[in-house]
């Protein structure tokens, strides 16, 4: 009987660890980094050829993802992008995962905290890397005719106050230079992609992904893209609504 009830506690262990370690929840895509390639060329009578076959070098380009992906139960996911909405199946085997869908196949590694995939129909050698959301966070949009502040320390969003309209945003009089804001509803996700000018002619970009945090708070996260070469870093927005 100790015997029996030994084995169903440890075999109960092992399926909760095992539950524990499949994906589940929300996850945003922080960055897509793609290998550039460098193709070699000669002059021939004065005009420039490439030369065939595969590129002999290649530099990684960062830029920002729009992609969040909700896996349910059944080894089932849902993902909501630029190409709409779309329904998967998903495999783990130990940290390999596969998600098919479609029309695409999605291959990778899963951790708790970061998937990394690349699709099968890429020209290039691409990986699409996302992170995971708080679970108390709600993908939900913001109300069209909302007033809304941000706040971000040592950032030039950071008191920038902003009014959400049917399908876009408008920010008030602010001193970010170039600031372009654009909003996205795409099933449940709603998102602004935005651009402005830095110093040393370089411009900063990304999308800010909104989740409901509060009643009157919501969170944006984001992973600005300043140097195309150099990795994103994650920053969040504290928004309040008025």
């Amino acid at each position: 009987m100790y015997k029996k009830f030994g084995f169903s506690v440890l075999l109960s262990l092992v399926l909760s660890y095992s539950f524990a370690q499949q994906p589940s929840g929300t996850w945003v895509m922080a960055h897509i980094k793609a290998k550039q390639p460098v193709l070699s060329a000669t002059m021939e009578q004065g005009e420039l050829t490439f030369d065939e076959g595969d590129p002999y070098d290649s530099s990684e380009v960062y830029t920002p993802g729009l992609m969040v992906i909700q896996f349910e139960s059944q080894r089932a996911a849902i993902s909501h992008s630029w190409d709409g909405n779309e329904s998967w199946q998903w495999q783990l085997r130990q940290d390999s995962l596969l998600m098919f869908g479609e029309r695409d196949t999605l291959y990778g590694s899963y951790s708790q905290d970061q998937i990394i995939l690349s699709s099968t129909v890429d020209a290039v050698p691409t990986e699409y890397t996302f992170l995971k959301v708080e679970d108390k966070l709600k993908l939900e949009g913001v109300e069209a005719k909302t007033k809304a502040e941000f706040k971000i320390p040592d950032h030039p969003f950071d008191k920038l106050q902003l009014t959400f309209q049917q399908d876009t945003v408008l920010a008030e009089a602010n001193n970010i230079k170039g600031l372009e804001l654009y909003l996205t509803n795409i099933g449940p996700l709603q998102v602004i992609e935005y651009t402005f000018d830095r110093d040393y002619s370089k411009v900063e970009l990304g999308i800010v992904y909104l989740f409901r945090d509060k009643r009157k708070k919501y969170r944006g996260l984001f992973y600005p893209v300043i140097d195309d070469f150099k990795k994103p870093k994650p920053q969040v927005l504290e928004i309040d609504l008025k």
